[in-house]
């Protein structure tokens, strides 16, 4: 599918990364906040390549920064709406001689985090990252995620765009294509929401 999308929207295939974070986290109040400078974000929604600053409140720093992501994208890209985080998971990658850390402590291995995502539908994606450090790792397996429905949405409103155009000019081979190409798209989540936004964008044109 990342294939698909790249395909789609070429030089126009948005990548995320985080530059760096700062977590405050209350433990008797179970309350997280999170601050990520996030570089692309500005991209995807229309602006420049400057980082943008993500702020997010929640339990536990994966699920604030969920949500600071998804308050600062949802309203240009509402199929983002239709996914929840489903699974968390962290493996400690152990060396059998001990990590970098004084005395050989295994406290620095490597952390494989895995993020679960479920669209409207039931299905289910997992994004995978690694670092020396568990935060990080969920981080930026979170980032992945949303990088993907995100690209998943921007290439779904291309070919959108392409079949109307074909349709008007009556290219059978064109409808044929981008039928197939949104019938893809359309497995990793719902995008009514979307057709709607389209829908009134072109009439407004």
């Amino acid at each position: 599918m990342l294939d698909l999308m790249r395909d789609l929207l070429g030089d126009e295939f948005v990548r995320l990364s985080v530059v760096h974070y700062d977590l405050h986290e209350d433990f008797e109040k179970e309350h997280t906040q999170i601050t990520c400078v996030v570089r692309g974000a500005g991209l995807i929604r229309g602006g420049d390549d400057r980082p943008i600053q993500i702020v997010g409140n929640g339990v536990g720093p994966i699920d604030a920064f969920f949500r600071g992501l998804l308050d600062y994208l949802h309203a240009e890209y509402p199929s983002l709406n239709s996914i929840v985080i489903d699974k968390f998971s962290v493996i400690g990658k152990l060396g059998g001689r001990g990590g970098t850390a004084p005395g050989g402590s295994q406290s620095d291995a490597l952390a494989s985090v895995t993020v679960g995502i479920r669209n409207s539908a039931g299905r289910s994606f997992e994004f995978v990252s690694e670092s020396r450090s568990v935060t990080r790792s969920g981080i930026e397996a979170t980032l992945r995620a949303t990088e993907y429905f995100v690209n998943s949405e921007r290439a779904f409103k291309r070919a959108y765009r392409a079949l109307r155009d074909a349709r008007e000019r009556n290219r059978q081979d064109l409808i044929i294509r981008y039928t197939d190409l949104m019938s893809q798209l359309v497995k990793n989540t719902s995008y009514s929401d979307v057709i709607e936004q389209i829908r009134a964008d072109l009439e407004g044109a």
